[in-house]
C-alpha cells in the first residue's frame, strides 16, 4: 500500500504507529481454501466460496427490468453447481461486457447463503479467486476508510516482524488482557495470529470472541477505576442522622425504599464521592429517598445540599415537603425570581436558576431529579471534588444506565409501586383517533379526567385548533392549558381541570400539567413519535395515581418510520422504567460513554470492536 493508504488509515483510526492497524478486530471470517459445491448443506448467514458455473445472465436496470444499457445496475445470473442444482442471484457493480467474458464458463464465487420459507439463496454474490487460507474480512468506517484499505495495511504489517512486536507489546501493556492471557498460557503474538491469520474459521472465531471480551472488561475496569480515584476516607457517617430523619417521616417506608436508602448510605460512607444512579417509577417513592439522603448528608457534614428539579411547580412541592419536615435545614426556594442564596440555608431546592447562583460553600450532595432533562454539563456543573452525586429517574437515560452497568455508578433501584394500577398502552395512527374518542368517553363516564397533549400552541394540529374541535364534541368540559397563558389564567384552567368542572384538559407539552391530580384515567400524546421513550414513560406514570385502570394512547403520523415505531412498541412492552431504559439502551446505543467505538478512539486496546447494548445488559 502507498503512503497516502497509510495517512488514512492513521487519520481515520486515530492510531499513533501504522503497526497498531494490528490491533483492529475482523467483524467475520471466511474460508477461501476450498469451495463448496451445493448450498444445501453451507452455513447459513455468513461468507462461503462456491464452485459455480455461469450458465446465462440478463442486464437489469434500477428497477429490476431488463436493459440493454452496458452498463446495468446489476447482473442476474443463472447458475449451475457442480452437484446439479442451479440457482440463480444478482451480482452488482459488473459490465456486460465482463458478464459475457465469463459467461459459460466455471469459476468461485465469495456469497452468503440465505433461507427463506423453506427456500435457499444467495446473496452478495461476487467473484472472489481462493487464496489457500481463511481471511478475516474488515468493515471500514463510512466516508473515512474502507474495510478492503484496512484489510490491505493489516496485510503489509503482518509481514514485518517489528510491526507484529510493536503491537504486541500495546497488548501486554494493558494489565485486562496480559493477565486473561497469562490465565491461558497464551502469547500475546499467538493472539495476533488468531485474530488475523487463523487456520480455521472456527479458531478465528474463538480469539474474535476473547478479544472482545477483553475489550468489555477493559471499559468495566476502566469505569471502576474512575470510581476508585475519587476514593478516599469518608469525611462523615450519615448513620445516625438517617435513621433519625426515616424515624420522623409521618410514612412507613417500603421495603424497596428501605433497600434503595440503604444502597446510598453505604455508597456515601465509604467514600468522598459517591456516584449512585437512583432509578424508581412515578409514584415509587423516589422524592422522599433522595431528600431523606440528602438531609442525612447535610446533617453529618454540616454542609450545604441541593436538589435539582426541571421546572418550577416541582421545585415549589419539594421545597414545601422539606420546609414542614426539615425546617432545621432551612430549605430555600432557588427559582427564576427568586434572590441570592441565604447563608444560613443547608438546603437548596431548584430549578436550572440553581446553577446561575453563587453557592455560599461548595455542596456535600447534589441530587438531579429527572436527569434525563439536562445535558452532561449541566448536571456536573455544581458538583466539586467531594460532592456525593445522586441522579434520579424512572428511565435513566442509555449513557447514565450504561455507567451504572459498567459498575461506575452504582445503582440504587425502588421496584413497584404503592398502589395498583394497570395502564394500558396504544399506539393509534391518526385515522384511528375516534377509537380514542371512544375511549375517552368510557373515562368521563367513569368520573375520570384526561388530557390530550400536542406538541404546538397554534397552528394545524395545535392545542388552539384542537381544543375547538373537542370542545364540540364536549361541549363546555374542555380546560384549554399552554405556556402562553397568563399566569392567572393558565392557574384558572388548572383549576377547572383539578375540580372537575372541565374534565379534559388540552395542552402543549411545555406545561407539567396533571403532576399533582391523581385521577387522571387517559392521556392522548398527538405526535408521539417527536418524544423520546424517558418523556412518553414519565408522562405515561401520571395516570392513575390512587390506583386503577388507565390508558395511554400514543398518535402517531400515518407514515411514522419502522425505527420510531419500535421505540413505541418498547413502551408499550414495557410497564418498568429500568427495564425500559434498558430497551432504550439497546435502541440508542451508549451515548459518549464508550467513546467513540467505530473509530481507534476507545477507551479499549483493541480498535473497531463495536460493542453494543447486549455485551453488557
Amino acid at each position: 500500500m502507498g503512503k497516502d493508504a497509510h495517512a488514512q488509515i492513521l487519520k481515520s483510526l486515530a492510531l499513533p504507529c501504522l503497526s497498531h492497524v494490528l490491533l483492529c478486530l475482523p467483524h467475520q471470517y471466511v474460508d477461501r481454501t476450498r469451495a463448496l459445491e451445493c448450498i444445501a448443506h453451507a452455513p447459513l448467514n455468513r461468507p462461503v466460496m462456491l464452485r459455480v458455473h455461469f450458465r446465462s445472465f440478463r442486464a437489469l436496470d434500477r428497477e429490476g427490468n431488463a436493459t440493454r444499457n452496458r452498463f446495468p445496475a446489476s447482473i442476474e445470473w443463472q447458475l449451475l453447481l457442480p452437484d446439479n442444482s442451479s440457482v440463480s442471484t444478482r451480482m452488482f457493480g459488473m459490465t456486460v461486457d465482463q458478464a459475457e467474458a465469463i459467461e459459460g464458463k466455471d469459476s468461485t464465487i465469495e456469497t452468503q447463503v440465505i433461507q427463506t420459507n423453506g427456500s435457499r439463496y444467495l446473496r452478495g454474490a461476487r467473484l472472489q479467486r481462493l487464496t489457500g487460507r481463511v481471511d478475516a474480512l474488515y468493515t471500514g468506517i463510512p466516508g473515512k476508510v474502507s474495510g478492503e484499505v484496512i484489510s490491505a495495511v493489516v496485510e503489509d504489517q503482518w509481514s514485518s516482524d517489528l510491526a507484529i512486536s510493536e503491537a504486541a507489546e500495546e497488548v501486554m501493556r494493558s494489565h485486562v488482557i496480559s493477565a486473561s492471557l497469562a490465565a491461558r498460557s497464551r502469547s500475546p503474538v499467538a493472539l495476533l495470529r488468531a485474530i488475523h491469520r487463523p487456520d480455521t474459521v472456527e479458531q478465528g472465531e474463538r480469539a474474535l470472541a476473547f478479544a472482545r471480551q477483553c475489550a468489555i472488561d477493559e471499559v468495566r475496569h476502566g469505569a471502576q477505576a474512575g470510581m476508585r480515584n475519587t476514593l478516599g476516607p469518608a469525611r462523615f457517617s450519615i448513620d445516625e442522622p438517617l435513621i433519625a430523619a426515616v424515624a420522623n417521616q409521618p410514612e412507613t417506608l417500603s421495603e424497596s425504599q428501605r433497600k434503595a436508602l440503604n444502597t446510598i448510605r453505604r455508597a456515601i460512607n465509604q467514600q468522598q464521592s459517591a456516584r449512585i444512579l437512583l432509578n424508581g417509577d412515578v409514584g415509587s417513592g423516589k422524592t422522599l429517598v433522595f431528600c431523606l439522603a440528602a438531609v442525612a448528608v447535610a446533617r453529618a457534614s454540616k454542609g450545604l445540599a441541593a436538589i435539582l428539579v426541571p421546572n418550577e411547580i416541582v421545585a415549589r412541592q419539594i421545597h414545601e415537603l422539606t420546609t414542614a419536615r426539615f425546617a432545621d435545614l432551612k430549605p430555600q426556594l432557588c427559582t427564576a425570581e427568586a434572590g441570592e442564596i441565604d447563608p444560613e440555608a443547608l438546603l437548596l431546592v431548584g430549578t436550572q436558576a440553581l446553577l446561575h447562583r453563587t453557592l455560599t460553600q461548595p455542596l456535600s450532595i447534589l441530587v438531579i431529579d429527572e436527569q434525563h432533562k439536562f445535558s452532561v454539563d449541566q448536571r456536573m456543573q455544581l458538583v466539586g471534588e467531594s460532592t456525593h452525586v445522586i441522579e434520579a429517574s424512572a428511565t435513566p437515560i442509555p449513557r447514565s444506565l450504561a455507567l451504572a452497568l459498567f459498575d461506575g455508578w452504582i445503582q440504587a433501584r425502588i421496584s413497584g409501586s404503592p398502589v395498583a394500577k394497570t395502564i394500558d398502552t396504544h399506539i393509534l395512527r391518526e385515522s384511528e383517533r375516534n377509537a380514542a374518542i371512544e375511549l375517552v368517553r368510557h373515562h368521563l363516564q367513569e368520573g375520570r379526567r384526561c388530557i390530550f397533549l400536542y406538541p404546538r400552541v397554534n397552528g394545524k394540529g395545535s392545542v388552539t385548533e384542537r381544543a375547538k374541535a373537542l370542545n364540540e364534541r364536549f361541549p363546555n368540559r374542555v380546560a384549554v392549558i399552554h405556556g402562553k397563558l397568563k399566569p392567572a389564567e393558565k392557574e384558572a384552567a388548572l383549576q377547572q381541570f383539578r375540580s372537575g368542572q372541565a374534565p379534559i384538559a388540552v395542552a402543549s407539552t411545555a406545561v407539567e400539567v396533571g403532576v399533582d391530580v391523581p385521577d387522571v384515567g387517559m392521556m392522548v400524546i398527538s405526535e408521539a413519535e417527536r418524544f423520546g421513550l424517558t418523556q412518553l414513560h414519565q408522562l405515561r406514570g401520571r395516570l392513575v395515581r390512587n390506583g386503577g385502570r388507565g390508558d395511554f394512547v400514543m398518535m402517531t403520523a400515518e407514515a411514522t418510520k419502522r425505527a420510531t415505531l419500535e421505540r413505541l412498541h418498547a413502551l408499550r412492552k414495557h410497564s418498568n422504567g429500568f427495564d425500559l431504559a434498558e430497551a432504550d439502551l439497546k435502541l440508542r446505543g451508549f451515548g459518549d460513554v464508550l467513546g467513540d467505538m467505530q473509530t481507534g478512539k476507545t477507551l479499549g486496546t483493541f480498535k473497531l470492536t463495536r460493542l453494543v447494548a447486549e455485551d453488557f445488559l
